[in-house]
């Protein structure tokens, strides 16, 4: 019996130390440690110890661009000026019931910022006219300035420098998004955030025409004096010979008239040209060229005119627009519009082009090809024209779009109409030595309002 009893109790004390060496709980870290948020030359930085379960013995290290920092081994580090920039960390180990134990703290950029989240758009309501930002959630130390730039594709629109864009026509299939500089206190670099994109619903358009010259007078007539104005010769009464392009003509007033069946007949010819002289000699060619300039003015909407071009090498047809500023403000500065270029060596394309003090000669716009030969039929040439944007049609498809986000925009006041056959000269190149004659017509030319934008001007 007595042997029983001692055999059971043997039984229990296994059981119970068997229960106690299982349930013995294993080293792990609680929690890591922690050093300041930001930090930069001559800051002292505070370490927060980590916490182990059980606690043990703590070993630490500093840490510079992932080397450790011989000697750094206490609660605090102080940043010197060879630690202008990298990053700083704490590694420590502990040694629990002989298993090693390590754990890493957050990691600082010295000098930098310290962020959270990022900047954020949206629309400020659900009309969807305007985009507002919201700035991140946190940034350490507080910066001394926040500047805002909005982007259109990435590129800066200057003028749009608050927490709230304004959605605008050329918008329109574009990605928009917000870059936020923050200037930092000093020892800090500042620092540049920028939001996801987002893409503005595009803004419809209608259109309301208030002024057009049809070109419906009888056979011979001069286009309307109400109008127009013959701007005649080489260019050399108005100091720029060749005008500006080495061009070959010589504009005569009578060559523009009304043919009797709606269309104005812009006429090149040799004919008698050599009778007259031109900058470099007997003329080789006479043509003509009219402008609205102090008779009338337009300043943004729509104008399209619908023409059948001259054909042959070296035509140069123009219908396009000038600043009304431009004896005050010289090309380019005053900007160039040009509804549509037609070169007789390229018979299927379409230039479509703005010019200002930036791109100049070289402009900015796009050329489109036509399926084919623009003097063998008419086209209607248009320019959607609004505050922030240039957009280029033939035959109402969009082929050219300019916006305004620099300072090549000179498009914010009155422009005066030009229309004109050239001859030769740089964009013109060589005349066919064949022809020598050839004539560009222009059935309308219209104006309308663009959602109500849209001036006309009458002097």
């Amino acid at each position: 019996m007595f042997r029983k009893v001692l055999a059971a109790m043997a039984v229990i004390g296994f059981l119970f130390a068997g229960q106690s060496a299982s349930s013995a709980v294993a080293p792990k870290v609680v929690t890591a440690p922690s050093i300041n948020k930001f930090a930069t030359v001559g800051t002292t930085v505070k370490l927060i110890h980590a916490k182990f379960s059980p606690t043990g013995k703590i070993t630490t290290a500093w840490y510079y661009n992932g080397k450790v920092i011989a000697g750094a081994t206490g609660n605090s580090y102080k940043i010197s000026s060879k630690q202008a920039t990298g990053t700083l960390q704490v590694k420590e180990t502990a040694k629990i019931s002989g298993k090693t134990l390590t754990t890493l703290s957050n990691k600082i950029s010295v000098g930098k910022l310290y962020v959270v989240g990022a900047p954020t758009i949206a629309y400020t309501d659900g009309t969807q006219t305007a985009i507002k930002a919201t700035l991140p959630t946190q940034v350490l130390p507080a910066p001394s300035a926040i500047k805002y730039q909005w982007l259109r594709n990435g590129f800066d629109l200057p003028s749009e420098t608050t927490d709230t864009h304004t959605v605008a026509t050329s918008d329109k299939g574009a990605y928009v998004s917000v870059k936020i500089t923050y200037t930092s206190p000093k020892g800090y670099l500042s620092k540049d955030l920028t939001s996801a994109t987002l893409q503005p619903a595009a803004l419809s358009r209608s259109y309301a025409q208030v002024w057009s010259d049809e070109f419906n007078g009888v056979a011979g007539d001069s286009p309307d004096a109400a109008f127009w104005t013959a701007q005649n010769g080489d260019g050399t009464a108005v100091g720029n010979r060749g005008w500006g392009n080495n061009e070959l003509e010589y504009y005569k007033s009578e060559l523009s008239t009304t043919d009797g069946n709606g269309s104005l007949v812009v006429q090149a010819t040799t004919t008698g040209a050599a009778d007259q002289h031109c900058y470099y000699g007997p003329c080789s060619w006479f043509s003509s060229k009219y402008i609205t300039k102090g008779k009338l003015g337009f300043k943004y909407g729509r104008m399209e005119a619908r023409i059948k071009g001259a054909g042959g090498a070296g035509t140069w047809n123009a219908f396009w627009a000038l600043g009304a500023n431009d004896s005050t403000t010289l090309w380019p500065s005053c900007g160039e519009i040009d509804y549509t270029e037609l070169i007789g060596r390229s018979p299927n394309d379409v230039l479509g082009y703005s010019h200002g003090p930036i791109s100049r000669g070289t402009g900015r716009g796009s050329t489109t090809t036509l399926t084919s030969d623009w003097s063998t039929g008419y086209h209607t040439y248009a320019v959607d024209w609004l505050p922030d944007q240039l957009v280029w049609y033939v035959d109402g498809v969009q082929y050219a779009t300019v916006d305004k986000y620099d300072n090549d925009w000179k498009y914010d006041h009155e422009f005066y109409l030009i229309f004109n056959l050239a001859m030769g000269g740089n964009l013109g190149g060589d005349v066919d030595p064949t022809l020598n004659s050839t004539s560009m017509k222009i059935d309308w030319v219209r104006f309308s309002t663009i959602n109500g934008v849209g001036e006309v001007f009458t002097h």
